[in-house]
């Protein structure tokens, strides 16, 4: 069983993040388990045992009311929470990643994240934030080592030497 977390400043972004991640990788169900955190008193005891950790970012749009009008910066005491998770984390030596951007893309930045550790077989088809399938760069294989990077480094060399030695198109055809 995969075993992440899912850890923030902002309780309503945080819930909701976790329940559309729950949606979106609801093939997985059995293999995960998913724990959230809003302050630093509330994280999971044993957090260096989890898979993955990720914390949500703070550029959500909350505003802070100044006497100049509304700025939009992240709310002290959100800032004071996201900070405590932080130094927590930092102090338990725990690694994690940081979701940044709109609710759409830390979805799918944390759709990712967990589609990383899971083996290719029990992975859901990859689709794009367009809802395309994404299309798989196509890799060269070398004929004689299958090296996909054998035949790009030879030829390289080949066409840097070729040019450092030759400069004319007449020097260069003697070369071959």
């Amino acid at each position: 069983m995969l075993k992440f977390a899912l850890l923030g400043a902002c309780p309503v972004q945080l819930s909701e993040l976790a329940a559309a991640l729950n949606q979106a990788v609801k093939a997985l169900e059995g293999q995960i388990m998913l724990v959230t955190a809003c302050t630093a008193d509330a994280l999971p005891a044993g957090l260096s045992d989890f898979d993955l950790v990720l914390l949500s970012g703070l550029e959500a749009p909350f505003f802070v009311l100044r006497k100049t009008g509304p700025d939009p910066a992240p709310a002290p005491d959100q800032e004071a929470v996201d900070r405590s998770i932080r130094t927590a984390l930092a102090e338990t030596a725990v690694s994690y990643r940081v979701l940044y951007g709109t609710a759409g893309e830390r979805l799918a930045h944390a759709q990712q994240a967990v589609e990383s550790l899971l083996p290719a077989a029990s992975r859901p088809r990859q689709a794009s934030l367009t809802g395309g399938l994404k299309k798989q760069p196509w890799v060269w294989m070398c004929d004689k080592c299958s090296d996909p990077q054998c035949e790009h480094r030879l030829l390289t060399a080949l066409l840097a030497r070729r040019d450092s030695v030759a400069s004319t198109p007449e020097q260069q055809s003697r070369l071959y």
